[in-house]
């Protein structure tokens, strides 16, 4: 199933994280998507593949919260408060920051994920 708009992307991302859907997951990403993090940057599927698969590895729970999606012209802006929990239970949270473009078919894809968002900035 597509995102029929960029804010239900975020819906789509969280379930099939939860689930450990590697493959779903990746349904949610252009081609040649981003996934810029305070790591570096995996660009394209078989390199977000890696990271997001470690994300679920690493057995934490993701929670999103708050959300804001702001679309013109076919892109989308959009952020997401989240919180994760690691096995051991120490919480993290930050917001991400994201564009997603409407594809041909009417459905939403990311074209750039950061989950860390503003801490990419330099301090």
């Amino acid at each position: 199933m597509a995102a029929d708009s960029a804010e239900k992307l975020i819906g789509l991302f969280s379930e099939r994280f939860a689930n450990g859907d590697i493959e779903g997951l990746l349904e949610l990403y252009e081609d040649d998507a981003l996934f810029p993090t305070h790591h570096g940057t995996a660009r394209g599927l078989d390199e977000i593949r890696k990271v997001l698969q470690g994300y679920i590895d690493s057995g934490a729970k993701l929670v999103f919260g708050d959300q804001v999606a702001f679309e013109t012209g076919g892109i989308a802006l959009v952020q997401n408060a989240w919180t994760l929990t690691t096995v051991k239970g120490d919480e993290v949270k930050g917001v991400s920051v994201e564009i997603a473009k409407r594809q041909s078919d009417g459905g939403w894809k990311y074209v750039m994920d950061s989950p860390d968002g503003a801490a990419l900035l330099p301090h």
